[in-house]
């Protein structure tokens, strides 16, 4: 039987399930997963929070962050840098994505989206995101979500395309995800989506 599973780089650290009934919680602090994003600025901290934004799962340290800093860059807490795999590990990534099947499978046609929810084709609300997938090339973000922009969601053109990966029983996707609010209050119609094809 296929199946998914939303991992994230935190508390000893090292890849851990994020576990079911929490949700990832973009923060404007490091430490701190109660202190909002400010309108306009993207996510200092990245947390897993056991409701909305619920108390802290992340455990000793906390959940890599990424942060948007333009098309070609990002800041990890050290400064703004150009946005690559030398300069982004695997492990310094939001979150992976870990498929599992029973048989040896290859993946095609796989992306990355955000959602409000409810409808997988209606875009997040109030949010602009950007996402990027740690794979040979990576060069700079995609925008992925645009409320006011009617961006979002599983259509065509509006999602993060992932790598096409050989035939195996365990594949990964290594994701880098940033968000700001367009307006001020909280953001709970923020959901995330991965679909890919299997053979």
């Amino acid at each position: 039987m296929a199946t998914f599973t939303w991992e994230i780089y935190a508390n000893t650290p090292a890849w851990m399930d994020s576990g079911v009934g929490n949700t990832l919680v973009f923060a404007g602090s490091a430490t701190d997963l109660t202190i909002p994003v400010t309108v306009g600025e993207y996510q200092t901290g990245t947390h897993s929070g056991n409701g909305d934004p619920g108390t802290d799962q992340c455990g000793t340290n906390h959940c890599k962050n990424v942060k948007y800093v333009s098309g070609t860059q990002f800041d990890k807490g050290g400064g703004t840098t150009t946005l690559n795999t030398t300069n982004l590990a695997d492990t310094e990534c939001t979150f992976r994505v870990k498929f599992t099947d029973a048989s040896s499978v290859a993946l095609s046609a796989a992306r990355f989206y955000t959602f409000d929810g409810a409808v997988v084709t209606n875009e997040a609300v109030g949010i602009t995101a950007y996402a990027c997938e740690r794979v040979s090339g990576l060069a700079g973000w995609t925008i992925i979500n645009d409320d006011t922009g009617n961006t979002g969601g599983d259509n065509t053109g509006e999602t993060l395309a992932l790598s096409n990966q050989t035939a195996e029983t365990v594949h990964y996707y290594y994701i880098a995800l940033s968000a700001t609010p367009q307006s001020v209050g909280a953001k709970t119609s923020f959901d995330l989506g991965l679909a890919l094809t299997y053979s």
